[in-house]
């Protein structure tokens, strides 16, 4: 159960207009039921004509409630509320109504004006709630404070009150709950979410037609064939959903990943724009690390999609080799006059397959994510041979693979970053700023040596000059330092 919190807008006909029509077209063909609660009517624009009265009467209903008027006027009357069931799941309209009405409990939003709308546009079953928030009673303001954590809570109760957890991140404490995916990083997914589904279908297309084997005059036992094809049609349904499951995995891991390898060089930005006060140099520092998380982010996007399709068309054709072979010695049982009732309970219990060695062996997200490290492994390597091999070792060795061996962010090295700057910071803007980052800046060569010029020079004068003894310091150490990685 996905419960969202949308932006509702502050006209009631409009966004009544929006949930009973089709989007951007006059046909209302997508839209499955309307129901309403607390509303004198379930004719839509007669309940939405009531919301709107209700709204307006708020301060004359809190008087005939025995409140006092005044206090801040509600800005918005209006909520909007979706309720998203998963895929496969299929509830009724009367357990649709229900749900609703035990998350209006959950939230104390019981005595609201609600008008809910099921759409039948998406494969998933969802409802479409516009609540009025002036209670009809009293006219004060619904409580929505911290209403999306409260209805994840909720969200939770009912997955496992149903007896099937679909998001297990609810399970966690706040605090150790994974941040969810940019909106970037979330599109860089989503036609490679689509190409995966197409992908699926065509898949889903090669299941075998038993029909012809079903009405052969050798097959006597009709009934078992039955089963035969119910268990195998659960079999593939389920190796489908084994794929969605796959794919949001594998794109969760690789989020993660390069968000964690980014996030120093993140917090060693932000540290130096404290102190920064070229907002053009920042700005082109800034996009130049989002091109480069960007294109990690996608090159092992695309690497990690190509061997999750691979591995997923060779799972499935060993899958419909496994059905077949499972067909045939069904067929040689019947020809040789066998019981089949414990061979078919073996196979609706999964242990045939379990003895079959290839199906055995399955590809995970976990796995190709752990392919792709020893892959980049071996590529980074590689290229560490060759910069030594043409005497320009690479930059900082200690930072290869995303580890730090007693560098530290700009961040934790404290908050005087003019006066110790720290290695790491040195680092990023070096690597950050190899080549032009503006019109009259020179491209600056990676050597072992360190450069010949401050590589602050101009930037943060007045830090400069109140520190400067620190400064020289800080430019002697790290030189020192400069010079122990080249040689």
């Amino acid at each position: 159960m996905i419960v969202r919190i949308h932006n509702a807008g502050k006209s009631f006909q409009g966004l009544a207009t929006y949930l009973t029509h089709d989007a951007k077209a006059q046909s209302d063909e997508r839209v499955d039921w309307t129901h309403t609660l607390n509303l004198a009517h379930d004719h839509v624009p007669s309940a939405v004509d009531e919301m709107l009265w209700t709204a307006r009467s708020a301060e004359l209903l809190k008087q005939e409630a025995g409140l006092s008027a005044g206090g801040r006027q509600t800005e918005n009357a209006i909520k909007h509320v979706s309720l998203n069931w998963a895929p496969e799941e299929t509830p009724t309209r009367e357990h649709m109504i229900e749900t609703v009405e035990d998350f209006l409990r959950h939230m104390k939003w019981q005595d609201h004006q609600t008008l809910i709308v099921s759409h039948d546009d998406k494969p998933h079953a969802h409802v479409h709630l516009m609540i009025n928030t002036v209670n009809p009673e009293t006219g004060l303001h619904l409580d929505d404070n911290f209403d999306k954590r409260r209805a994840q809570k909720w969200a939770l109760g009912y997955e496992q009150e149903n007896g099937r957890i679909h998001c297990a991140q609810r399970l966690e404490s706040i605090g150790e709950r994974e941040d969810a995916p940019t909106r970037p990083a979330w599109m860089a997914f989503h036609e490679k979410q689509k190409e995966f589904e197409r992908d699926e279908n065509a898949l889903a297309n090669q299941a075998p037609n038993l029909s012809d084997e079903q009405e052969s005059p050798r097959l006597s036992n009709f009934d078992e064939w039955k089963k035969l094809k119910e268990f195998q049609r659960q079999e593939r349904t389920d190796f489908f959903a084994e794929g969605k499951s796959e794919f949001s995995e594998l794109r969760r891991i690789i989020n993660r990943e390069v968000r964690e390898e980014f996030r120093e060089r993140w917090a060693d930005f932000y540290a130096y724009a404290r102190v920064e006060t070229d907002q053009i140099f920042l700005a082109e520092a800034k996009t130049k690390l989002v091109a480069e998380q960007k294109e990690e982010l996608e090159s092992r996007r695309d690497l990690g999609c190509e061997m999750l399709r691979e591995a997923r068309d060779e799972q499935y054709q060993v899958l419909l080799e496994y059905q077949q072979d499972t067909r045939h010695s069904l067929r040689t049982r019947q020809e040789a006059g066998l019981d089949n009732t414990l061979f078919l309970q073996l196979m609706d219990e999964g242990t045939l397959r379990d003895r079959w060695p290839d199906l055995a062996t399955t590809v995970s997200a976990s796995t190709i994510n752990q392919e792709m490290k020893q892959e980049a492994k071996a590529i980074t390597g590689e290229r560490q041979v060759e910069e030594v091999e043409r005497g320009e070792p690479a930059v900082f060795p200690d930072r290869v693979e995303g580890i730090d061996r007693g560098v530290t962010s700009g961040v934790a090295r404290g908050a005087d970053i003019a006066s110790d700057l720290g290695l790491g910071l040195i680092f990023f803007f070096d690597k950050i700023f190899s080549g032009p980052v503006a019109a009259n800046s020179n491209p600056r060569p990676q050597h072992a040596e360190p450069p010949s010029r401050d590589p602050f020079e101009g930037v943060a004068e007045d830090a400069k000059k109140r520190q400067q003894a620190e400064k020289e310091e800080a430019d002697g150490e790290w030189r020192k330092r400069q010079r122990s990685y080249g040689e």
